[in-house]
């Protein structure tokens, strides 16, 4: 999460999107106490990373649980004394009853009548006319741009690096045993309702152990066995980074939501890889030196499944901190 100056009340929502009939529509909630419509949004909790903070207000707020699609723009006012107020949004659809990733969330009470009394799906034209403050409509415009260009409609490809691991020096045995320290596993647990935020149903990694380690958590709340690929290892890396690099691209083009464990040695092929996807209208960047991502850091490519082959509308990188 960016630093923001003391002070700041930092707040995180979703534009709920759905089309119907060939109409783009976006969910909107009524607040009596200001008697304002807007987006489902709310303050930061503590211990709580920006995309669990949008998932639990929208839930909170409608009782829809979403997957987070691509950020849109962070909208920024003052609030007093000299204060301001951050939201942080992201375009969202609603999860299909069942879905795997819900497993893996906290259960959320649902907002009190004071607070939401109404909700009403919107088209583009009456959330132009009804949205009570012009500045959100910074990010339903995003939203509006993404769909008029065939980009709204996207996959997460979640790339972790593994959590902290023993060091190599004070490990005996085969290093794809090496496992995860106390606080690597603190992590783990931690990274568990970040990757279910956006809906990912499967789970690919490296065969090693701290690799498995650090999404095993994850897999096993949403019921799925961690997939391994031999060719993800660092050994195999160092012998034969094509072959890396092209069980890498396999699993980037698969259209599925997933994450993929992999580690820092492995990282810069992966990242270039990626890079081949990026373009000029692409929001956020990838990690440009190394060693990419920290001990346990997610990365978030989100995907649109073009003709012509994957390409990466949107990149977010959450370096979560671990609690010891």
């Amino acid at each position: 999460m960016s630093h923001y100056p003391d002070g700041t009340v930092v707040a995180a929502g979703a534009l709920v999107w759905r089309v119907r009939n060939g109409e783009l529509q976006v969910l909107a909630v009524h607040r009596p106490r200001y008697n304002d419509w807007s987006w489902p949004k709310g303050k930061l909790d503590p211990g709580e990373h920006l995309p669990e903070c949008a998932v639990r207000e929208v839930a909170e707020e409608t009782g829809k649980q979403i997957e987070l699609g691509q950020p849109l723009p962070t909208i920024r006012y003052p609030i007093g004394a000299g204060k301001q107020k951050v939201v942080k949004y992201w375009a969202a659809t609603v999860l299909p009853s069942g879905s795997r990733s819900v497993k893996a969330r906290p259960t959320y009470k649902a907002a009190a009548k004071h607070e939401i009394d109404r909700l009403r799906w919107l088209s583009v034209e009456e959330a132009h006319r009804i949205i009570t403050f012009p500045d959100d409509l910074r990010p339903l415009d995003a939203l509006i741009e993404a769909y008029q260009a065939g980009r709204l409609d996207t996959r997460p490809f979640v790339l972790v690096r593994h959590a902290r691991a023993k060091r190599r020096k004070a490990w005996k045995l085969t290093d794809l045993r090496r496992p995860i320290t106390k606080a690597g596993a603190q992590r783990a647990r931690a990274i568990v309702p970040l990757i279910s935020c956006f809906g990912v149903g499967r789970v690919d990694s490296s065969p090693a152990r701290r690799c498995v380690d650090t999404v095993a958590p994850y897999a096993a709340a949403v019921g799925v066995e961690v997939k391994t690929h031999d060719s993800l290892t660092e050994p195999s890396h160092a012998e034969r980074p094509l072959a890396t690099a092209k069980t890498f691209a396999k699993l980037f083009y698969k259209t599925s939501a997933r994450a993929v464990c992999v580690h820092r040695p492995t990282l810069p092929t992966i990242i270039e890889l990626m890079r081949a996807s990026i373009r000029p209208y692409t929001r956020g960047a990838l990690p440009r030196s190394n060693p990419y991502l920290p001990a346990g850091g997610v990365l978030v490519a989100h995907v649109n499944d073009t003709e012509s082959g994957p390409v990466v509308v949107a990149v977010e990188t959450h370096l979560l901190r671990v609690h010891v």
